[in-house]
């Protein structure tokens, strides 16, 4: 008896993250960003075909979304981005709206598998452009230069002041 017990009270533990993050989900598809299915997720990127990179939380692939609409999607590892983590990203991110910060297209949230889809930036990140990856030095005029900084400080500005939300940023790279 205690045994069944211990395992209906282990089953509770693991349903109850899965029906909040459920919930928040099926309040979210009538929002931005979409809810994208796994099988999409596999499709867009034409099953993880052309990596884009790596980062701390995950891999990037590009992908292309019905009409031609290219985006980078971000597969999720699972050490993070479970449960209260996945849910903030999503609801805080999707609601921001700026030329200077990356737009959250859509997600994919099915069993493990977790996934962002952002707009696809066509000369990668701000780091990859401004750093040559071989190591030569790339030279841009003052006013690129000044365009470049004054982006970034348009983009910060908007989180710090101009978003509704608290934001906090771990990964502003350059």
């Amino acid at each position: 008896m205690s045994i069944f017990v211990f395992l209906c009270h282990q089953f509770w533990k693991m349903r109850v993250p899965m029906d909040k993050i459920e919930k928040f989900l099926r309040f979210q598809q009538s929002l931005e960003p979409k809810r994208y299915s796994y099988p999409d997720i596999v499709a867009m990127t034409c099953n993880f075909k052309v990596k884009l990179g790596q980062g701390d939380f995950g891999s990037v692939f590009r992908g292309d979304l019905p009409g031609g609409y290219p985006v980078a999607v971000k597969m999720l590892g699972n050490t993070k981005f479970n449960g209260d983590d996945f849910i903030s990203e999503v609801s805080t991110i999707g609601r921001i709206h700026h030329l200077n910060v990356v737009r959250l297209v859509g997600f994919c949230s099915e069993g493990s598998k977790r996934a962002l889809v952002d707009e696809f930036m066509p000369n990668g990140s701000l780091d990859k452009y401004i750093f040559t990856s071989n190591g030569a030095d790339r030279y841009f005029t003052m006013e690129k230069l000044n365009e470049i900084a004054l982006g970034v400080a348009r983009g910060i500005d908007y989180l710090h002041r101009g978003c509704d939300m608290r934001i906090l940023h771990f990964d502003i790279k350059s």
